[in-house]
């Protein structure tokens, strides 16, 4: 190949963050004798030019940070940069990324891949092309104008003898042959295509008239009938005596550049399939429309069609029949709606028809009726005869939205219900509709979404052990990492993921996910630890639940024994037969099942007989109020004992007190779960929380046992009193002027003996006292009063709420004299403090 020469020392830069197109570049750029600078960003790239002009760039439009556009228009503000050859290199070469390259100043345009041998070419011709340039900026008046009418055809009109002479690009430009062209300024003038001549002809008056240049486009008539475009210019030369002498000018060819522009116009606003105006120019129907809705007070009509069944027509027939079944349904559109009403395809299967200035709700029913009748008779697409209809949605201006955008989406919505009606029907818009269909509609996408991407992640909850007051294993509970909205919990999308078939593989990962991180922390050391995952009853109707446990167990290396699988009671009740074969393959793989939220469903004991469950969770709606509520208290405690008989464990949930902890402990429940302890976390706080137990317990352990007394008084002076009373006692003294804080200690420590105020804002003591028999009926009570309250007294000794009564002011040595009494009988009854098991873990003595 013989070599053009290239100026030697010209420099050149290549910007891309791609390092291998930079080698590429500057293999290619030296080869033809440049000087190559690299730069891997823009900020690099503007320094690299404050530092060193180059003489052209190779520019990157697609990198990290500041694209190559916005580089290239920063780049043509900086010093000697205004002429430099920009040269933009992107795989993308639609007309909008073409025309915004230009507009940023670029000098050319190369697309991905880059062929190089012809890149060498174009950097010489543009440097040659720099070159000329400023050889040209530094020439005199007529260098400008030959620099003006450079690469186009160029004319020259001398009025007097009325000559004109022409470059060989204006033959070219006007397809006439020389001999064609007689030199009249009327030859010179009968090109121009007769709509145009007589603006052409003004603005040559105008620049002889007035001296001003002229400036404008106007087009060519061929010959042959072909229409070419052209952007004129001219000056005129003016004479010493202010006649003008001549009139030179340039006709550039702009042909392709106004096609480029009808095609781009077109395609920004119709649609290439069925040249139905698509969704730009719909919505700017629409806001006319609305704009002359408000000024007139009328009504415009929005009914957004949707073809049923179009999916299974593209499966079965191919996107060539669905293709044309869509152009057919344009064609039959366009023939039948009115010139001032807009039918555009909105979607792929989905269009929009508009009917401005709509007159009354009578039209309404006519317009969608003649929709509906679109597709009453059968298409015919590739010798397929094809029966089609439609949904419909049904939305007015300005009664179900006052904007483009809300009419349009609200259109949709009714469309999409009158889908779930059952197809072939229409549906008026209404606003409860529009809430629930779109947030269904936008979660399910986004469900979806986050499948895809990954953006669910488990959170552990630890189960403490009330026995050993350790960690003993953890509930995973999966959340779903929003990008926008956060965290979400559960109870927001897996009712969703269930409608939508999508709780299988959600269910599956989560279930993956949670037995490797148990197989994590077996590796750290903690072997013991156990995790239970929550099913849901889609999952069993779904998948062979069995057969994926076992397949994970496999595949995580986590032993059977250590996985716990939760089930709800609703779950029990649904087709109980195959539910119960399905529970029987899943515990012959030796994991553990759990029934969940015990007590809040039908809670039938012959559940706890017929299924294979082994652990019983007591729902946290007991647990919230276990301290204060008899029947709160008595259920949880009967719950415990069932499921000892039944040789189940228990767990319970929601725990956030002391008090709840305490009871718990006290009733032998196995494990408890909730705030107090942690909230979910991340599976890395949960490993810290697993090595801080290494050196301390969540619970401390009881210590040895101690006679204790509750005092009560809502009045300060009175409590300390009592408590001087018996400072000398060796008791342990609680002491409070609050009765929901007494009932919080009663739940936290072992009291004997409880003494209360009779008289008290919030409760009386007799009240306090008889719900304390309930919640701990090992207590003895004694009651204080200052004031004749007899009957309740009386009444509260007789149901056995209170062991001593005593007036107030007491006689010091009489009321220790009666409390020691009540600790022996205490003692006597449930015997010593020593004879007595240790409290549980969360208890104090």
């Amino acid at each position: 190949m013989k070599e053009e020469h290239v100026e030697h020392g010209a420099v050149v830069l290549v910007v891309d963050d791609d390092p291998f197109i930079r080698l590429l570049a500057r293999d290619a750029m030296e080869e033809i004798g440049l000087q190559v600078i690299e730069a891997a960003d823009a900020d690099a790239a503007l320094a690299a030019i404050a530092d060193r002009a180059p003489d052209i760039v190779l520019l990157d439009v697609v990198m990290p940070g500041t694209n190559g556009f916005d580089a290239c228009r920063q780049a043509r503000r900086l010093p000697h940069m205004e002429f430099c050859p920009i040269v933009m290199l992107t795989v993308l070469e639609d007309a909008d990324s073409v025309t915004q390259a230009y507009e940023a100043g670029a000098t050319d345009f190369v697309g991905k891949p880059i062929n190089w041998q012809l890149l060498q070419y174009r950097v010489r011709f543009l440097l040659k092309a720099a070159a000329s340039f400023r050889a040209v900026l530094k020439s005199d008046v007529q260098m400008a104008n030959a620099q003006r009418i450079s690469s186009v055809g160029s004319w020259e009109w001398h009025i007097g003898p009325d000559l004109v002479t022409w470059s060989a690009e204006m033959y070219r430009l006007c397809d006439l042959p020389p001999a064609a062209f007689s030199g009249s300024c009327r030859d010179f003038l009968a090109p121009l295509h007769p709509a145009d001549r007589p603006r052409v002809e003004q603005a040559m008056r105008d620049a002889l008239d007035h001296g001003a240049a002229y400036d404008l486009e106007h087009r060519l008539l061929r010959p042959d009938g072909t229409v070419r475009v052209v952007h004129g210019k001219a000056d005129v030369v003016f004479g010493p005596d202010g006649k003008a002498l001549a009139m030179s000018g340039t006709w550039q060819d702009i042909t392709q550049r106004k096609l480029a522009e009808e095609r781009i116009h077109y395609l920004a606003n119709f649609d290439g399939l069925t040249d139905l105006p698509n969704r730009t120019l719909l919505e700017d129907r629409m806001r006319q429309a609305v704009l002359q809705a408000r000024r007139h007070s009328h009504r415009v009509l929005a009914l957004c069609i949707n073809l049923d069944g179009f999916k299974l027509i593209n499966d079965s027939y191919g996107h060539a029949v669905g293709d044309g079944l869509l152009r057919a349904v344009a064609v039959r559109a366009k023939a039948a709606v009115r010139e001032s009403d807009t039918f555009a395809r909105y979607a792929s299967d989905e269009f929009v028809l508009i009917i401005p200035e709509l007159g009354d709700h009578r039209d309404v029913l006519q317009a969608v009726q003649r929709v509906q009748d679109l597709f009453a008779a059968p298409f015919l697409v590739d010798a397929h005869l094809l029966r089609v209809t439609a949904s419909i949605g049904v939305c007015l201006y300005p009664d179900d939205g006052d904007n483009v955008e809300l009419v349009l989406k609200n259109a949709d919505v009714a469309m999409h219900e009158a889908k779930a009606s059952g197809r072939n029907c229409f549906k008026f818009y209404a606003q409860e509709m529009g809430r629930r269909i779109a947030e269904y509609v936008e979660m399910e996408h986004a469900l979806r979404v986050a499948l895809e991407r990954q953006q669910f992640e488990v959170y552990y909850q630890p189960k403490v052990n009330l026995s050993s007051g350790r960690l003993s294993g953890v509930e995973a509970l999966v959340r779903w990492n929003h990008p926008e909205r956060g965290i979400v919990q559960p109870d927001t999308f897996i009712p969703l993921a269930e409608k939508t078939g999508l709780i299988g593989p959600i269910g599956a990962w989560v279930l993956r996910s949670a037995c490797l991180q148990a197989r994590r922390w077996h590796e750290l050391g903690f072997d013991d630890l156990s995790v239970a995952v929550n099913l849901s009853a889609h999952q069993f109707e779904q998948q062979d639940v069995a057969a994926l446990v076992t397949q994970i167990l496999a595949e995580t290396g986590l032993a059977a024994r250590h996985l716990q699988l939760e089930l709800t009671e609703s779950m029990l009740m649904s087709d109980s037969d195959s539910m119960l074969a399905a529970l029987r393959a899943i515990k012959a793989v030796g994991v553990t099942l759990a029934l969940d939220d015990f007590g809040t469903g039908y809670s039938s004991l012959a559940y706890l007989k017929r299924f294979p469950i082994d652990v019983i969770k007591i729902d946290r709606s007991f647990v919230h109020n276990i301290t204060t509520d008899p029947s709160d208290a008595s259920l949880t405690r009967a719950i415990v004992l069932m499921a000892k008989s039944l040789k189940m464990r228990t767990v319970a949930e929601g725990v956030e007190t002391p008090g709840q902890l305490g009871f718990l402990g006290a009733i032998h429940c196995d494990d408890v779960q909730g705030y107090y302890f942690s909230k979910p976390v991340p599976a890395a706080a949960l490993t810290a929380l697993l090595q801080a137990q290494r050196e301390q317990a969540l619970l401390p352990q009881g210590a040895a046992p101690q006679r204790t007394i509750l005092l009560l008084d809502d009045e300060p002076h009175m409590l300390n009193a009592l408590r001087r009373v018996f400072r000398n006692e060796h008791y342990r003294i609680l002491h409070t002027t609050s009765a929901l804080e007494a009932f919080e200690l009663l739940a936290t420590h072992r009291v004997q003996v409880i003494l209360s105020d009779q008289r008290m804002a919030i409760m009386s003591g007799t009240t306090f006292l008889a719900t304390v028999k309930e919640l701990h009926p090992d207590t003895i009570r004694i009651i204080l009063s200052g004031y004749t309250e007899l009957e309740s007294v009386i009444d509260a000794i007789n149901r056995g709420a209170v062991y001593r009564f005593f007036t107030k002011p007491w006689d010091d040595e009489q009321l220790r004299e009666q409390v020691r009494a009540a600790f022996d009988y205490h003692w006597r009854l449930h015997g010593s403090p020593d004879e007595q098991p240790a409290p549980a873990a969360g208890q104090q003595a």
